[in-house]
């Protein structure tokens, strides 16, 4: 029984580490977005992207079946980071 248990926890423990790879690699293009938007001087803040990005992490969240309260809690701080980092460019 405990056996089955710490497999399920291997399973979850590599999930995460791509989780926090694939988060990785999007703070990377978040970096060069913030460079292209300093370079074209654009505003960091882009309210139509982010409604955008909104309505399909709704969509995303009903096709795989996980809470929309969750998701865009998850997404704010995201983009909050992503935001912050862009911000700090200079």
């Amino acid at each position: 029984m405990m056996q089955e248990l710490e497999h399920l926890r291997t399973i979850i423990d590599d999930i995460d580490s791509q989780l926090l790879c694939l988060l990785a690699k999007r703070q990377e293009i978040v970096k060069q977005v913030g460079e292209f938007k300093l370079k074209q001087n654009i505003p960091v803040l882009d309210q139509a992207r982010e409604d955008s990005l909104y309505k399909y992490h709704q969509e995303l969240s009903t096709k795989y079946g996980l809470s929309f309260d969750f998701i865009q809690d998850l997404f704010a701080m995201i983009m909050e980071h992503s935001r912050k980092t862009q911000r700090e460019i200079k």
